[in-house]
């Protein structure tokens, strides 16, 4: 690597965002828009209206975290970032995903609600098959991470109904050189060390016209749950380790003056040696000694890729800037999405379970294939196949090593077009936006469970061969079934938002945008387990319109108060047929419609008592329409997606910043949620959902942090701590409701064995001290050790082995980054 003192003289580091923003190259005259400047740093500069504004000017609610700040509050993912975000909370859902729900709206079926962004690159996918999980970008080497609470439909289309996440990365500089560089080792209680490293680096190659940044990361989070093959009991201690990798380069040309191109290239890797999905098994865990383990006969991975190419091409004048993003995202993902093993045991032992009816006849509750009916030589001695702790000992001992692994290959190839015009005068009354986009989505999602041994467990558990009681045989690869399904999807847009002052301090604001929208479909399901093949296909077209109306009145320097009325819109879409053996077999649609909201809301951000408390709130009502959800049908472990009528979500976030006292500063964020569906939700037939129950995530967040600065033998120093909680909503959700429709039935979903998350409750403490260009923390997460069961589940309602996650258990670390 070139020594330091010479990068300084050639000018080869790169510098930070915002000098980037500012470049003399662009030659704006004095009249054009520059990006203001921050006046501390909490109040950065966003980019959430598509153009440079002060994060205390912006009259929408949103949360924004530069990379110091994220820094500062030891921030490694947007999992940590929920915990200092009012009105978000993310869970990761069984049936696939990680769902981010931004004030109560949020969905595992379908499409995003939550649009997902690298700059200016949509990235977020649709739930085609199982365990569709979103990307989620490594937080290193960011200019800042912006969330935005509530519709984003005019300026980020569909996909942000709820909100949109925004992950911002540095740009080269043509003028200045920098590095940052940091570096983590940590130890987790009665777990594995986790540690990382990164760089980044850039600066101009030719001053003023060629500059460049590069970067890379390595991460690795230690696992502290234990793996226990159940059949030779040999342990994998913490098994659920990750790895991350990531590289990213990206050029700055500036051929003529107001011109600048910037190519980026990105590429990243994770590798989760045992999914959070598996969790660990209730049965074989002590939380209150942090053991915890796990049985699952195959390991449970998920390896996911992804590159994203993208050109930026922009050109500035004295009364314009037309910026045209150009992008290519490609991402493959193949995971464990479920253990296929103890899903097929759980299917066997419906037929295991003790019959009231004659031998010779079906239980009818049973959702039996009509074949096992006559079921005389089954093994109901082995009934329950699967135990508390996991697979049943006698099965193990007569039959052996059993495994039928479930893989899930999931694939998506995005290209984007944008181009935006957007006016570039510090003196016109009017501010305005304008822009085209297109979109074409090709994805990709396969799900098999590889099962060569499925004739000898039924000659073994039913007395037949794999013809007799399944009909068909296996596939050429051995898989018992195939759930594969191909879409393809584009839509073309055109958008404008418009800003008028009418007097100094007073702004109205419209935005509207129009789309096309095409999706389609193909999928086949076939197997034994399938019954055979069975093909369908189908498409979606749509025009939807998504308004925008908001007012600010600047009433001082600090003070904002504003109010907006928007829609959210997410496009409708199909279902795989659902097995045979299912209750809702002939009742599942074969498409559902698109859904869309309406978002009412009134904010402020204030600075009081001369600048020692700044204060952003806002509160909300939202209007839910014919809501894509996802319907699981206990019967058979299948689910589809329909369109279940209605929800009302209101609430407030609240976010504050406290100086009391010159070296002391509070920090304050409370969100709340309430939302309810407004009617009784019916599939055909069947009731899918009651008036008055709720979709997950907590009612309430709230954390808060107090940070007290102080000089040590001349070094700036700092003690710091968090806390963060999360209530328990107490309101049911569809698949805990109790109640009863008026045929006397529950909703398709309901398990009685299931219960909504605990509060949850987590604490942090970090001390740091500057040395020049480094800083260095020690630091504690989870001080208390709270070990809340989250996400308990198990695979229907006839298993006994439950699996649950929890919060990573208390960890010790030190935390070291360079600035240059």
């Amino acid at each position: 690597m070139i020594g330091f003192r010479n990068v300084k003289k050639r000018g080869f580091m790169a510098s930070a965002a915002l000098m980037a923003l500012t470049l003399p190259a662009l030659g704006q005259a004095q009249t054009a828009a520059a990006p203001p400047e921050a006046a501390d740093s909490h109040d950065i500069v966003v980019t959430a209206t598509r153009k440079e504004q002060l994060l205390s000017k912006v009259p929408i609610s949103i949360s924004a975290f530069s990379q110091a700040r994220a820094d500062q509050l030891g921030i490694k993912s947007f999992l940590d970032t929920v915990k200092f975000t009012p009105g978000v909370s993310i869970s990761q859902s069984n049936s696939g995903g990680d769902n981010i729900a931004i004030r109560g709206i949020s969905s595992n079926a379908g499409a995003s609600t939550t649009g997902i962004y690298i700059d200016d690159t949509p990235i977020q996918i649709r739930q085609l098959g199982l365990n569709s999980n979103g990307a989620e970008p490594i937080v290193f080497d960011l200019d800042r991470i912006e969330v935005l609470r509530g519709p984003q439909g005019t300026l980020f289309g569909s996909g942000s109904e709820g909100g949109t996440v925004r992950y911002i990365t540095p740009q080269p500089s043509l003028t200045k050189a920098s590095v940052y560089a940091r570096s983590e080792l940590s130890s987790t209680q009665k777990g594995g060390l986790s540690y990382e490293g990164g760089i980044a680096e850039g600066g101009p190659i030719i001053d003023g016209v060629l500059g460049y940044r590069l970067s890379a990361f390595y991460r690795r989070d230690g696992g502290y749950i234990d793996r226990i093959d159940p059949y030779t009991n040999a342990v994998t201690p913490n098994a659920n380790s990750v790895n991350n990798y990531s590289l990213r380069g990206a050029l700055a040309w500036s051929p003529t003056s107001g011109l600048i191109i910037t190519p980026t290239v990105q590429y990243q890797k994770r590798q989760v040696n045992s999914t959070s999905v598996a969790g660990y098994y209730v049965g074989l865990s002590n939380p209150e000694q942090n053991q915890y383990a796990e049985a699952t006969p195959t390991p449970m991975t998920d390896n996911d890729r992804f590159y994203l190419g993208a050109l930026k091409v922009e050109y500035s004048n004295d009364w314009v800037k037309v910026i045209s993003n150009t992008s290519y995202f490609d991402r493959k993902e193949i995971v464990n999405g479920y253990d296929g093993t103890t899903y097929n045991l759980s299917y066997f032992q419906h037929s295991l379970a003790p019959n009231p009816y004659p031998t010779g006849q079906a239980n009818p509750a049973s959702g039996l294939d009509p074949n096992f009916a006559t079921c005389v030589a089954c093994r109901m001695d082995l009934y329950p196949l699967l135990t508390p702790t996991g697979i049943n000992p006698q099965f193990i001992k007569e039959f052996g090593a059993y495994r039928s692994p479930n893989v899930i290959t999931n694939t998506q190839q995005n290209f984007t077009q944008e181009i935006r015009f957007q006016s570039n005068s510090r003196t016109s009354k009017w501010n305005w936006t304008a822009g085209i986009f297109y979109s074409k989505i090709k994805q990709q999602s396969d799900e098999q469970i590889i099962d060569p041994a499925l004739n000898a467990i039924s000659q073994y558990l039913f007395g037949e061969d794999i013809l007799t009681a399944w009909v068909v045989p296996l596939l050429p690869n051995g898989a018992s079934y195939q759930n594969k399904g191909n879409s393809n999807e584009w839509q073309v847009a055109a958008f404008a938002d418009v800003t008028y002052a009418a007097t100094e301090k007073l702004k109205i604001n419209l935005g509207l945008r129009w789309a096309k929208t095409h999706f389609d479909f193909t999928n086949v399901t076939q197997g034994p387990e399938a019954f055979g093949a069975k093909a369908s296909s189908g498409e979606q077209n749509e025009t939807p319109i998504t308004p925008k109306f908001n007012i600010s009145y600047q009433a001082t320097p600090g003070d904002l108060f504003y109010a907006t009325v928007s829609k959210g819109f997410r496009v409708g879409g199909a279902n795989a047929p659902l097995l045979p053996v299912c209750t809702a077999a002939n009742a599942a649609p074969s498409q559902f419609n698109s859904d869309s909201i309406w978002n009412y809301e009134a904010g402020t951000k204030l600075k009081l008592l001369g600048g020692k408390l700044r204060v952003a709130a806002s509160a909300y009502l939202i209007n839910w329409s014919n809501i894509q959800q996802s319907v699981y049908d206990t019967s058979c472990g299948q689910q589809f997606v329909g369109n279940l009528g209605s929800l009302t979500s209101k609430g407030f976030d609240f976010q504050a910043e406290i100086h009391p006292a010159r070296n002391l500063s509070i920090d304050l964020a409370v969100g709340y949620t309430h939302a309810r569906y407004t009617q009784n939700s019916v599939v055909s037939t069947f009731t899918v959902g009651f008036t008055g129950d709720t979709v997950a995530g907590s009612p309430w967040t709230i954390s808060g942090g107090v940070q007290y600065d102080f000089s040590v033998g001349g070094h700036k120093a700092f003690l710091r701590m968090d806390d963060e909680y999360a209530s328990r909503n107490s309101a049911y959700l569809i698949s805990t409701d109790p109640k009863l429709d008026a045929n006397g039935n529950n909703t398709l979903s309901y398990d009685p064995n299931l219960n909504n998350d605990p509060a949850t409750n987590q604490a942090s403490i970090r001390a740091g001290m500057n040395f020049g260009r480094m800083d260095a923390a020690l630091f504690a997460n989870n001080l208390f050790n709270a070990h809340p069961q989250l996400n308990y589940a198990h695979q229907d309602q006839n298993t006994a082995t439950y699996t649950a996650s929890t919060l990573r258990p208390r960890t010790f670390g030190l935390f070291i980054s360079y600035k240059y």
